[in-house]
């Protein structure tokens, strides 16, 4: 069976699906940054997510070591801002770098628990 071909994977990141996601959300190190709309994270996000314009962010915004995990998404595979946000935490350094590709949406679509934000 081919993969399809993603924005990620054009950008030589590795993916991460949201089962694996919710299996190691607890993990220490692991870090989500959702590139979604402020609309979009104040209404759902992944808990212990934290929002990130993906084009205006320093290595200092991540508040991760180099050698943690961190894990980028956006709304779905359509959608390239955790792509292009992942592509810059990679190249600043950071070790352990994935994009969440299908997004918030599977992540809603598969009964996941989600965060509001006031």
């Amino acid at each position: 069976m081919r993969q399809a071909i993603t924005t990620a994977r054009l950008f030589g990141l590795e993916e991460i699906s949201p089962e694996e996601v919710l299996r190691r959300l607890e993990e220490p190190g692991f870090r989500m940054i959702d590139n979604n709309s402020c609309a979009s994270f104040k209404r759902h996000h992944i808990p212990g997510a934290r929002h990130l314009d993906p084009g205006d962010y320093g290595a200092g915004d991540l508040e991760s070591t180099k050698a943690d995990t961190i894990v980028f998404y956006c709304s779905d595979a359509l959608c390239g801002a955790a792509p292009y946000a992942a592509k810059r935490a990679k190249n600043m350094g950071f070790e352990h770098v994935y994009v969440m590709t299908k997004g918030i949406s599977a992540w809603l679509k598969n009964g996941y628990p989600i965060k509001k934000s006031k």
